[in-house]
């Protein structure tokens, strides 16, 4: 069962993700897409990174999430 906080988390991390988004369908699709996003750029088992590689490393989920790329 969901608290208040709970759901207030959920609730504030929704509103940044998917927050100019209107129907929940299209929120679900953004979501989806973005978590593919964040695990493309994972390091493989190997330690090796598949995408975001040579030139293109600059944009993977960890350089455009670190905190000075903030706002």
């Amino acid at each position: 069962m969901l608290d208040s906080e709970i759901k207030r988390r959920i609730d504030a991390c929704r509103n940044i993700l998917v927050g100019k988004v209107s129907t929940p369908n299209s929120q679900v699709e953004q979501t989806i897409i973005a978590l593919i996003y964040k695990f493309m750029d994972a390091e493989e088992l190997d330690g090796q990174r598949s995408f975001f590689t040579n030139e293109f490393a600059q944009y993977g989920w960890s350089k455009l999430m670190a905190p000075g790329m903030g706002l």
